[in-house]
């Protein structure tokens, strides 16, 4: 942004959620969200393909160009499960329910330094482990708390979510830290109270 020696803050995002109420974890991958190819969701779709565990399954909700994409493969592969545009509450129910939560957008691009997706705090806040593409615009802090995927290849995102998903003691873990991280460090006191401090400063 450029703003030389004037005062900044980053506030990224502010935490409303609250932990949900557990319920049985199916072994599934979900990713809820745009639907473009641009974000990344072909990227995912081959990695799944490369997933051969026929317990696993993927679910994709949301709406975006690749839709005719994703439909294709559900004529393909029974796994895959394409719930189209949900409303926030199902969404949510669908979050408690899988064993990892994904997002496929990439590095990639001089957006992605301003980038810091807000189903990143969704996603950490249900208690779920999250895979995702380190950012420049999310925080350093964040790091000990998400799977990063270590190059934008679908055979390293594969590799990403089954070590996630054959690592349910570790990721689950993680997940908890993680879940712990947004409530107590990005809720709306804890940030409002960081923004009034930088004002006062």
């Amino acid at each position: 942004l450029k703003v030389g020696d004037r005062p900044w803050m980053l506030l990224e995002g502010i935490c409303t959620a609250e932990a949900p109420a557990p319920k049985p974890q199916e072994k599934a991958i979900l990713y809820a969200g745009t639907l473009h190819r641009q974000f990344g969701i072909g990227n995912l779709l081959e990695a799944f393909a490369r997933i051969t565990d026929p317990e696993v399954q993927l679910w994709l909700c949301g709406s975006g160009d690749a839709e005719d994409d994703i439909r294709a493969l559900c004529e393909k592969d029974s796994r895959v499960q394409f719930f189209g545009f949900l409303p926030l509450e199902k969404v949510a129910e669908l979050r408690s329910r899988a064993a990892v939560l994904v997002n496929p957008r990439t590095g990639e691009g001089a957006y992605t330094q301003y980038s810091f997706p807000s189903k990143t705090m969704d996603y950490m806040a249900s208690g779920k482990p999250v895979v995702m593409y380190r950012l420049d615009g999310i925080p350093a802090e964040y790091d000990p708390f998400l799977y990063y995927v270590p190059d934008n290849t679908p055979e390293a995102l594969a590799q990403t979510l089954t070590h996630v998903l054959t690592h349910p003691e570790e990721a689950a873990e993680t997940a908890r830290r993680a879940q712990a991280f947004v409530l107590q460090h990005k809720n709306p006191t804890v940030q409002g109270r960081r923004l009034v401090d930088f004002l006062h400063s």
